[in-house]
């Protein structure tokens, strides 16, 4: 999906006040370039459940797997030189974000002497 590129310039110029959200969303990735032979496969569940009982709505989709994968040393340095860059550590957006599931530069800073 393309970005919207100059909506908050447009909603601006027409008077709206905008502010940045943290949303938390992970960055999309092209699945084309990523080496799968290295991470850990997670399938869904054999079982699907739906939201909805009208089965007018339930459209059979090819299930996806989630993959695990691990930070590095080398991936914590990156992300700490750069926290400068980050909506929350750079300064232009206020939020403490979710307890349950922390972003991942929220984890390289509150859990430093983790691996």
């Amino acid at each position: 999906e393309a970005p919207s590129v100059g909506l908050t310039e447009t909603l601006q110029s027409l008077g709206f006040e905008t502010e940045r959200l943290k949303t938390g969303t992970p960055p999309r990735v092209d699945r084309r370039t990523i080496d799968f032979s290295k991470l850990e496969e997670q399938k869904g569940d054999e079982d699907l459940k739906w939201f909805t009982y009208d089965t007018r709505y339930h459209k059979p989709r090819e299930q996806m797997s989630c993959f695990i994968t691990h930070t590095s040393k080398e991936t914590h340095r990156m992300i700490e030189e750069n926290l400068h860059e980050t909506p929350t550590y750079g300064g232009w957006a206020s939020s403490k974000g979710p307890r349950y599931c922390p972003s991942i530069e929220d984890k390289i800073v509150r859990f430093k002497d983790k691996e």
